[in-house]
């Protein structure tokens, strides 16, 4: 079976389409908040419109999933900088069934959130036809390039049930494929230099002792 390798953003991409929301208006703090949550987590875009306000703890900067996708429960993680910023969403947003919702507190929509981040991507200069899982394939790169390549951990953070699934991060890293070509040409070149170096001392002997003769 043919592997497809995800869309994802740079660290300074990812920034510019978490600046775009603008976090002075309810929607455009919520907005804020989601993006910079699943930068933070790789969480999927169902973990984010079925997250009840019982399940995440700011102050622990912590938020559990309740019967993810294939059933699994997880705890997922967050930076200061996006406590923040569910800080004050958490003070302004609706009652509602869901931590995050809409202005009138009922459940967001994926499609909804789909068009949302189009929208931000397209100010922030993003050409790229990305949605928030694309978000969520950024983070577990940055994290599997940053973690020395855990896998393991990797997939407990992501909820794969399979590590099959997790592995598709080891074809989109090319770290060590350059590290190690880059070791093999400078070895390589290093011999082909010496062999160079003999040739051309060969050739000068030859032309000195024709000179002799």
């Amino acid at each position: 079976m043919r592997r497809v390798i995800p869309v994802t953003l740079t660290v300074e991409e990812v920034k510019k389409l978490i600046d775009q929301p603008n976090k002075n208006v309810p929607t455009g703090l919520r907005n804020k908040a989601v993006l910079s949550f699943i930068w933070d987590s790789g969480a999927r875009v169902s973990d984010i419109i079925n997250l009840k306000p019982g399940n995440i703890n700011i102050s622990n900067r912590e938020a559990i999933i309740k019967n993810g996708k294939y059933d699994v429960d997880r705890n997922l993680l967050f930076s200061e900088y996006t406590a923040e910023l569910l800080k004050r969403y958490k003070e302004a947003r609706p009652k509602g069934k869901y931590f995050f919702c809409t202005l009138k507190g009922g459940k967001l929509d994926r499609i909804y959130l789909y068009n949302m981040i189009r929208r931000y991507a397209k100010r922030a200069g993003i050409n790229e036809k990305i949605g928030l899982h694309t978000l969520r394939h950024s983070f577990a790169l940055k994290f599997y390039k940053d973690s020395n390549h855990d896998l393991i951990r990797l997939r407990k953070i992501l909820g794969h049930r399979n590590i099959n699934t997790t592995e598709i991060y080891c074809y989109m890293d090319n770290t060590d494929i350059k590290e190690g070509l880059e070791a093999y040409y400078n070895k390589r070149d290093s011999k082909d230099k010496n062999i160079k170096d003999r040739i051309n001392a060969l050739e000068e002997q030859i032309k000195s002792l024709k000179e002799d003769i």
